[in-house]
C-alpha cells in the first residue's frame, strides 16, 4: 500500500502545514524586530550608538534571510495553496482581517516599493551584462585607481609641500593668521635663540654663549624647519596646532644644563 501523507481539515499535508507554521513564526519574529528597532530609534535622544544599530541590523538581516529561505524552499506548494475562511470565522466583526488575508494583490505602497526594488535589480544586472565584469572585478578597478591617485598625491606632497611648514590653504589665507601654538614663528632661523640671549630675555647668556660663538653670524635666507615635536604632531593629527604644554626636546636639554649649572644667573 502506497504511503500517503496525512492531511488536516484544510487539505494540507504535514509538510505544507509545517512550512506555513514556520513562515508565520518568521514573520512574527521579523515584525517584532522591526517594532523594537523603531522604538529604540524613536525613544533614544541622541540616537543609539553605532554598535547597537549594527546589532539590530544584523538581527533584521537574519530574520529576512530565514524568511526568504523558507519561502523559496516551499515556493511550489505556496503558489498552489488556496486560502478559504472556515465556516466559524467571524467574518462580520473581523472583516478587515479577512480582506487582508484574502487579498490577491499587494497594497499600493507595497507594490511601489517592490517595483523600485525590482527596477534597481534590473539596472544592476544590465550594467553587469554591459561591461561583462562582475562586482569583484569592478571593485578591484576602483581600488587600483585609488592606489594610483594616492601614489601621485603622496609624490606631489613630498616634492612640493613637505618642505613647507605651512599648508597651501594657510599660505592663501595668510600665515599671520595661523595659530601654531609656538612662541616663535615657524620660519624663524635657529640663530634667533642667540639674539634673544643678547637682549637678556631668557637670562641664560652664560650657558648658550659657547654655541653662539661657534655658530657665527646668522646666514641670511636660511629657513629653519619645524621642530621634531611639530613634525610628529603633524604626522599624527594633520595640523600644526601644538598644545602649549608640549615641551620641546631642545628646551628640555637647556633646562637640564641650567639645573647642572645651578640655575639661571642671578642679577645682584
Amino acid at each position: 500500500m502506497a504511503y500517503r501523507q496525512q492531511t488536516n481539515a484544510l487539505g494540507l499535508s504535514d509538510d505544507e502545514t509545517k512550512a506555513l507554521e514556520q513562515t508565520r513564526q518568521r514573520l512574527y519574529q521579523l515584525t517584532n524586530s522591526i517594532q523594537s528597532f523603531k522604538a529604540d530609534v524613536a525613544k533614544s535622544n541622541p540616537l543609539p550608538p553605532q554598535s547597537s544599530l549594527q546589532a539590530q541590523y544584523q538581527i533584521l538581516l537574519r530574520n529576512l534571510q530565514s524568511l526568504l529561505d523558507i519561502v523559496n524552499e516551499n515556493a511550489v506548494p505556496f503558489a498552489h495553496t488556496s486560502v478559504h475562511p472556515a465556516v466559524n470565522f467571524p467574518g462580520r466583526t473581523q472583516e478587515n482581517i479577512l480582506l487582508t488575508l484574502l487579498r490577491k494583490k499587494r497594497e499600493p505602497d507595497v507594490e511601489e516599493r517592490v517595483e523600485r526594488g525590482l527596477e534597481t535589480a534590473r539596472d544592476v544586472r544590465a550594467a553587469v551584462a554591459a561591461d561583462g565584469k562582475d562586482g569583484i572585478t569592478r571593485l578591484e578597478e576602483v581600488w587600483k585607481e585609488l592606489r594610483a591617485w594616492t601614489q601621485e598625491r603622496v609624490a606631489q606632497y613630498v616634492i612640493e609641500e613637505a618642505g613647507d611648514v605651512y599648508t597651501r590653504d594657510e599660505r592663501e589665507g595668510g600665515i599671520e593668521n595661523v595659530r601654531s601654538g609656538l612662541r616663535r614663528p615657524l620660519e624663524e632661523p635657529d640663530e634667533s635663540d642667540d639674539e634673544d640671549g643678547d637682549n637678556d630675555e631668557n637670562e641664560d647668556e652664560d650657558v648658550v654663549m659657547g654655541d653662539g660663538a661657534q655658530s657665527g653670524a646668522p646666514q641670511p635666507g636660511k629657513v629653519a624647519g619645524p621642530e621634531p615635536e611639530v613634525f610628529f604632531w603633524f604626522s599624527a593629527r594633520g595640523d600644526f596646532d601644538l598644545p602649549r604644554n608640549v615641551e620641546f626636546e631642545k628646551d628640555a636639554a637647556k633646562t637640564a644644563r641650567l639645573a647642572v649649572a645651578g640655575g639661571p644667573p642671578r642679577i645682584s
